[in-house]
């Protein structure tokens, strides 16, 4: 029974930092109508800037680490939308997904590069003292973080899109592009931001899962990728609350697979939930409720 529960908390945790990345792609993709399969990447790369070249080389404090890593996110997120989406959106889907798989490839490649394909650590002993006991099971400070940065970074989501002048403009941008650029909006300038703001999410994300862990490999911005973007499409491409709710189930179902079956049956289990899903509902568990005109 500890071990079950053990890996339900393990899940929660993990699934919580898939949900910060699937709520990043879905926001990016209600707005921009683009589907950034390089969250994963932006992911990994600021993780590297935060906790291997601003740790060796500026200051081993991890909290200014880890706000170095989500400032990186950023910064990434704004020159990736200036230099890479914003001239390819004219392209339509096609050109903003080749150009998305193109910063991926070059951010991943920029890391093995720079840092090497070896694995790097991160000293997390403070992030894993555990805080108090479920059913006999500690619980870590980084599981509660994480749980609680979810609930930060969603009630902020969508407190900024449904409660703020700020979002009604994200809003407008979404259902109708065209018509709020005739309005006076500037569009090009809320596209900017929306997209930072979801490469901050994956920022946020970087931080928690490299304390997790205690340590950062190249090919994990990938497979976390992956796994974040199943999400999203399983969970709607354009509801936030199908992405938590989709990545909570996707981390349960990659511990209790990797506890009872093994970590190769991982893929495995996490495309077939994917495809049997799809199948039943093409547009996920929660549809789209509107499209875009513009």
């Amino acid at each position: 029974m500890e071990l079950l529960v053990a890996q339900l908390i393990n899940g929660l945790t993990i699934g919580s930092t898939y949900a910060l990345v699937a709520l990043g792609i879905v926001l990016i993709f209600s707005v921009l109508d683009v589907l950034s399969v390089a969250q994963g990447e932006i992911f990994i790369a600021s993780a590297y800037a935060g906790f291997v070249w601003f740790y060796r080389h500026v200051s081993p404090d991890l909290v200014l680490c880890s706000a170095f890593v989500i400032v990186t996110s950023l910064a990434i997120g704004l020159v990736t939308e200036r230099l890479a989406i914003r001239p390819a959106l004219h392209g339509g889907h096609r050109a903003t997904l080749i150009t998305s798989v193109g910063v991926g490839l070059i951010l991943s490649n920029g890391i093995q590069i720079l840092a090497g394909p070896d694995a790097q650590p991160i000293p997390n002993d403070a992030a894993t003292v555990a805080l108090f006991r479920v059913a006999g099971v500690d619980v870590t400070r980084i599981a509660l973080a994480s749980v609680l940065a979810l609930a930060l970074g969603f009630g902020a989501l969508k407190f900024m899109t449904e409660r703020t002048r700020t979002g009604a403009l994200v809003r407008a941008v979404a259902e109708d592009s065209e018509t709020a650029a005739a309005m006076g909006v500037n569009v090009r300038r809320v596209r900017a931001a929306t997209f930072a703001a979801g490469c901050v999410l994956a920022g946020m994300a970087a931080v928690l899962l490299g304390l997790k862990y205690g340590n950062l490999t190249p090919n994990l911005g990938a497979s976390f990728s992956l796994t974040a973007l199943t999400a999203a499409v399983i969970g709607g491409a354009s509801r936030v609350e199908g992405a938590v709710l989709v990545s909570f189930v996707l981390g349960i179902a990659e511990t209790l697979t990797t506890t009872y079956l093994g970590a190769d049956f991982t893929l495995l289990v996490q495309f077939s939930l994917f495809f049997v899903v799809l199948l039943a509902m093409p547009e996920g568990i929660f549809r789209r409720t509107y499209r875009r005109a513009g």
